[in-house]
């Protein structure tokens, strides 16, 4: 196997990222999603320290295997390699896609698109999945980053890399989203700010389930 061949396999569905907000600490809102049918974990944490965050990264890592999800860390290269995560997500400002793949080797790399130019540049640095978005706004994606459903619908017909929708996504969008041609719909407040949490993300995996 060529030491840049990635190995993962990409869940289809729920896109789960944890979160501290709403009472939960990241080991409790990725126990929550995967108890609930979500099969991807990114860990997004822009507040602790380095020592703190490959430290709870992990145990996010133990949860995951334990169910058979993939793990995924956003931004930080360093974190993902020292956890020996799936994968890494990367933003506009993160670590060079070429750079990270030198570093992580075959593992998962997802990179952040806005519009069809930065979905193929991802495409053509080596990513493995891109993360579109915003779809909708909302309170973690600026509007002025929209993408909207007609840039998405374009940018699905432009790459070849599977796609993942943010930004925005309620339970009813689900169906919309699949139909157009997504590997999954990231979902962080619609879940977490719910009555329930633990019964939206059911709702979420079912949704797609039975789009």
């Amino acid at each position: 196997m060529r030491r840049h061949e990635v190995r993962i396999s990409l869940p289809e569905g729920i896109y789960g990222i944890t979160t501290r907000g709403w009472g939960f600490s990241h080991e409790s809102s990725a126990q929550l999603l995967l108890e609930a049918g979500v099969r991807i974990i990114q860990y997004r944490e822009k507040g602790s320290t380095t020592a703190d965050m490959v430290f709870t990264a992990k145990k996010l890592k133990e949860i995951c295997q334990s169910y058979g999800a993939v793990f995924i860390v956003n931004d930080r290269v360093d974190v993902a390699y020292a956890s020996e995560a799936d994968g890494v997500h990367l933003g506009h400002e993160d670590l060079p896609i070429s750079v990270a793949r030198e570093i992580l080797g075959g593992a998962v790399i997802g990179a952040s698109a806005s519009s069809i130019d930065e979905g193929l540049a991802a495409e053509r640095a080596g990513a493995t999945y891109i993360g579109a978005g915003s779809i909708f706004p909302s309170s973690t994606k600026p509007e002025e980053g929209l993408l909207g459903l007609e840039g998405l619908k374009r940018l699905l017909t432009s790459v070849k890399l599977p796609v993942y929708a943010i930004g925005g996504i309620k339970l009813e969008h689900v169906k919309l989203l699949k139909g157009l041609g997504v590997r999954g719909v990231a979902v962080i407040s619609a879940i977490f700010s719910a009555r329930d949490p633990r019964e939206e993300a059911k709702r979420f995996v079912s949704e797609w389930m039975s789009s």
